[in-house]
């Protein structure tokens, strides 16, 4: 009894995932070029787990940098070193690019439908 409803929990989380993933998947692709139109789909849709997924993901790579960055320092000189480097400003120049972006469209679907967040009413 206990393995039927383990399992069967564990199926609907594997189908959450994928459906999940391929949501952002597709709002990642669309944003490259109809963002105005898929911010205000996912706004429409209510969906905050997608609005929340794509910011992740544009954060995401500049996490892991970092945090691989202090883990390099860390085992190869045995402290986390104080200079960055070229490829860290690289990284924060490119990441500001992208939240740039993200934040510009994210402010025109919030102007035009005259709401103050993405919060339900």
């Amino acid at each position: 009894m206990i393995k039927k409803r383990v399992k069967k929990i564990f199926e609907l989380t594997v189908l959450i995932s994928v459906r999940q993933i391929w949501g952002l998947l597709c709002n990642l692709y669309l944003l490259s070029y109809q963002p105005y139109l898929t911010l205000k789909t996912i706004r429409a849709k209510k969906d905050k787990s997608q609005f929340v997924l794509v910011s992740t993901a544009a954060i995401l790579p500049a996490l892991i940098y970092i945090g691989l960055r202090f883990l390099w320092d860390k085992w190869r000189y045995g402290r986390i070193l104080p200079s960055v480097g070229e490829i860290f400003w690289g990284v924060v120049i490119i990441e500001a690019i992208v939240l740039g972006y993200l934040g510009y469209w994210t402010l025109q679907v919030i102007r035009k439908n005259n709401v103050d967040s993405f919060r339900e009413k």
